[in-house]
């Protein structure tokens, strides 16, 4: 997919976060140390939408479990296999620009399963 013009620098800050979407993928985008940063859109926990969180010093808190991850890697604080992926960002005559990969083809439900088996985190996670 490419890079991907989200939003004018100015319209971020460092207390909230904002939400995007553009071809299949919903980010979500802040700002850590004066940067921008961009996670998915998506707690791994719950799937739930991350862009409804606080962000304080770099860290996004997930609104509906509070887990926590920092916008720089997308790491989950005190949970470090737990990660939501992180998108690369710069800034361009001011505007935010995201690189975005292609869209993923759907996976069946089979597909799914066999994959969550095969994590080697599965029996780290709360249902």
């Amino acid at each position: 997919m490419g890079r991907v013009r989200v939003c004018r620098m100015d319209e971020l800050s460092e207390t909230t976060a904002r939400r995007f979407e553009h071809d299949g993928h919903v980010v979500v985008v802040s700002l850590a140390a004066s940067e921008p940063r961009a996670l998915r859109d998506q707690c791994p926990h719950r799937g739930i939408a991350l862009s409804g969180g606080i962000v304080r010093n770099g860290i996004l808190t997930c609104p509906g479990h509070f887990w926590r991850f920092d916008l720089r890697d997308g790491h989950c604080i005190g949970r470090p296999w737990e990660v939501v992926p992180s998108f690369e960002c710069m800034v361009v005559d001011g505007w935010v620009e995201i690189d975005l990969p292609p869209p993923q083809a759907k996976r069946s439900m089979r597909e799914l399963l066999l994959a969550h088996a095969r994590d080697p985190h599965w029996q780290h996670r709360d249902t």
